[in-house]
């Protein structure tokens, strides 16, 4: 992983995410009790994660001896250990914001990392841009057109046929 690989994978991540991960003491972690990450959190895969990470320094870990800390240095050998303080700084300044602004907050302070880094803000803009499409649209169906009930009258006296040669009714009936 490079200096630009890690600074996408970290900011998409929080932009995703859209919040942050803080301890109770308001602390930043590298994972939240919801299941969130933190820009680092987002750097570091979940096999080589364990909860003993906490509360300790991104550099700490990359120090400490350990296979999973040996495997935790090979998987991010490239990238500069300031980049790395930074992208932990972005995310710990956020600290416990209001939701609504988490991103904003996010989007104002990757221009000032990419600046220092030389990174490119080029997957930040796509992120901004995509952001702006609408979601599917629901249209509305046009209400079903219920068909008004039709009065059919029968003949008064059915369907038989009536010989007018004959008469009236009753005296049909009665012969």
């Amino acid at each position: 992983m490079n200096n630009q690989e890690a600074f996408d994978i970290a900011v998409l991540h929080l932009l995703n995410q859209a919040y942050g991960c803080m301890s109770s003491s308001g602390k930043g972690q590298f994972r939240g009790t919801k299941g969130g990450k933190s820009g680092l959190g987002a750097l570091i895969p979940d096999h080589l994660y364990s909860s003993a990470m906490e509360g300790k320094s991104i550099h700490q870990l990359l120090a400490a001896p350990g296979s999973v800390n040996d495997e935790l240095r090979e998987h991010l050998k490239g990238v500069s250990p300031r980049l790395l303080t930074e992208i932990g700084d972005l995310h710990d300044r956020i600290g416990r914001c209001l939701p609504s602004l988490f991103r904003d907050i996010v989007l104002d302070g990757c221009p000032r990392v990419a600046q220092n880094f030389g990174l490119s803000l080029r997957t930040v803009r796509v992120w901004k841009m995509y952001r702006k499409l609408p979601g599917p649209q629901m249209v509305p169906r046009p209400k079903p057109v219920v068909a008004q009930p039709v009065l059919v009258l029968s003949p008064q006296f059915g369907t038989e046929k009536r010989d007018h040669s004959k008469g009236s009714l009753e005296s049909v009936a009665t012969a």
